[in-house]
């Protein structure tokens, strides 16, 4: 599997997003739900993915499914990450990269994010250059 360079997943335009675009998005969602809680949650990669494409791509409010058990509320909906184009793709990674490097900017009481060598080659640094010293 090839690296992930910063002119791979920095893309514009309309058309799907790229496979790379799609690895590096996982790659950025994988090191935030290991690292990061989001105000107490703990989210999963999938959440992480879902929550972006659903901000990016909006959200609907609708009565949720009754089970028979009387009002049973609401849900949100967003779209589907694989619904991204490649400026929404790179919008999405951006903004994720963002919230891991400063989540203090969300409210989110945690440390940056320590970005995977996937990300880190993604964002054009050496990972060896964030190694620790052994």
């Amino acid at each position: 599997m090839s690296e992930i360079r910063p002119d791979d997943w920095r893309l514009s335009g309309e058309g799907a997003m790229t496979d790379k675009q799609r690895r590096m998005l996982n790659a950025v969602c994988g090191d935030l739900s290991e690292q990061l809680q989001w105000h107490g949650n703990r989210l999963t990669k999938d959440d992480w993915r879902h929550m972006v494409a659903g901000t990016i791509l909006g959200w609907r409010m609708m009565p949720a499914i009754d089970r028979g058990e009387g009002a049973s509320g609401w849900i949100m909906l967003g779209g589907s990450s694989l619904k991204l184009s490649r400026s929404q793709a790179a919008e999405a990674i951006t903004a994720l990269i963002q919230i891991g490097d400063h989540p203090d900017e969300q409210r989110l009481r945690a440390r940056p994010v320590r970005w995977s060598d996937t990300v880190l080659l993604g964002m054009g640094f050496n990972p060896r250059d964030f190694a620790e010293a052994a």
